[in-house]
Parts: structure tokens; C-alpha cells; sequence
């Protein structure tokens, strides 16, 4: 990373454009992934977990977990909105959702990793520059949480099971490759510029690296499963 880092606070959207483009460019594309990403995580995983619940309770959750996660999307666009910038243009979303969700097996895990990662990148963004973006993501970080200890507890219930356990192995080994590239390459000129502004403060490794971490511990110290290999280093 060349260049200071940028060491302000940004009360508003004016003083963001105030800063120059390059700023409102660092903070949008945050903000525009989150939009993309949200929307496409509750349409991929969580609306259609519903129906795969096995019962009325599960059912409930699930829907809690969709209706918040249509929640963020929305939140963040309104963010995005009032930065100027077109919520509408096209962008590629996480590879992740590419993962195709056939059971509540997988979506339970899915909660457990994978909404994990999502954890720990806004928690990085909990300390960001731009003010409203740390706000908005100070409030949605419980929601997160508590998705994520959703899975967990439901991932040690089944992993419990002799029945289901293999199927936990499996759904593990899968989200685990699916998740890895979660965080952006190891090389990244957007990284760079993000903490040169102090949009973000970890590299892309940092934040895969403490991901790894904490599934790793769940995964072999609770659920006493195996955690994949993974190569903490990403180039796509």
C-alpha cells in the first residue's frame, strides 16, 4: 500500500464527495458490493431454505433470517442512494452464491461458515471512515451474530446425529472452497486504496486468515469434524 492512510472521520455523503472521487469511489464499491451481495445471499440461500426446513420452527427462522437479510439489501441501498450512486448497475456477485442449495443440512453449515465470513468483514467495517457506513453496520451486526449461531447450534445437533454426520462432513468440505475467495485476492489494488482511505483496515488475507480461524476452531473443536486445507493466500 502506497501513500498515507487516511486517518479522518466522514460525517455524510457531502463530505464524502468533498473528499474527491476517489473516496466516494472507495466507499461505494463497499457499499454497492454489500447491495448486490445481500440481495443475492437471500434469494440464493435463505428464501429457499424455507421450504426445505423440516418443520414449522426451522420454517420460522428461516424466514426470520430471509426478511433480515432482504433488510441489509435494502439498508444499503439506501446508503448507496445517498452517496449518488446507481444501486441498479450490473456487478458480479460472490462466487459463493454460485454454491446450489438442495438441503437444510447444507443451509444450516452455510449459516455457520459462511455467514461467518460475512461477520468478519463487517467487523473490519465497523471501524470505517465513512461514518454512516460504520453506523448502519454497527446495527446490522447482531442480526449477523445471531445468523451465525443460528447454524452453529443446528450444525452441532446434526453433527450430533450418526445419520447426518457424514452429510455435515460433506456440506462443510464444499461451503469451505466456495467461501475461501469470499475476501478478494491477495493482491488488490481495491484492497490498497480501501485502507489508504480507512475504508477498511485489514488486507484481504488478514481478514480470510481470521475467518479460517474461527471456522476451523468450530468445526474441529465443537462439531469435532475435519476443516479443509486452506491456503490463508488467494489469486483467484
Amino acid at each position: 500500500m502506497s501513500g498515507p492512510t487516511f486517518a479522518g472521520e466522514v460525517a455524510d455523503a457531502a463530505a464524502a464527495h468533498a473528499l474527491g472521487t476517489e473516496y466516494v469511489q472507495a466507499v461505494g464499491k463497499v457499499v454497492t458490493s454489500h447491495v448486490r451481495n445481500e440481495l443475492a445471499g437471500a434469494t440464493a440461500f435463505d428464501e429457499p431454505a424455507i421450504g426445505l426446513a423440516p418443520g414449522p420452527r426451522e420454517k420460522w427462522l428461516a424466514c426470520r433470517i430471509a426478511m433480515e437479510e432482504y433488510g441489509h439489501h435494502l439498508k444499503f441501498a439506501r446508503l448507496a442512494s445517498d452517496l449518488g450512486l446507481d444501486t441498479a448497475a450490473p456487478g458480479r456477485t460472490l462466487s459463493v452464491f454460485d454454491f446450489e442449495l438442495t438441503s437444510w443440512t447444507e443451509f444450516v453449515v452455510l449459516k455457520a461458515l459462511v455467514d461467518e465470513a460475512e461477520v468478519v468483514l463487517m467487523e473490519d467495517l465497523a471501524a470505517a471512515s465513512y461514518l454512516p457506513l460504520r453506523d448502519l453496520v454497527v446495527r446490522l451486526l447482531p442480526e449477523e451474530h445471531f445468523h451465525v449461531s443460528f447454524g452453529q447450534a443446528r450444525a452441532r445437533e446434526l453433527a450430533a446425529d450418526p445419520a447426518q454426520v457424514g452429510l455435515v462432513q460433506q456440506a462443510v468440505d464444499d461451503l469451505v472452497g466456495f467461501t475461501v475467495p469470499f475476501f478478494g485476492r491477495s493482491v488488490s489494488a481495491n484492497n490498497d486504496t480501501f485502507r489508504r482511505w480507512g475504508v477498511k483496515r485489514w488486507t484481504n488475507d488478514e481478514a480470510r486468515a481470521a475467518w479460517v480461524r474461527r471456522c476451523s476452531r468450530f468445526v474441529e473443536g465443537e462439531l469435532g469434524l475435519r476443516f479443509p486445507t486452506v491456503d490463508r493466500h488467494w489469486d483467484g
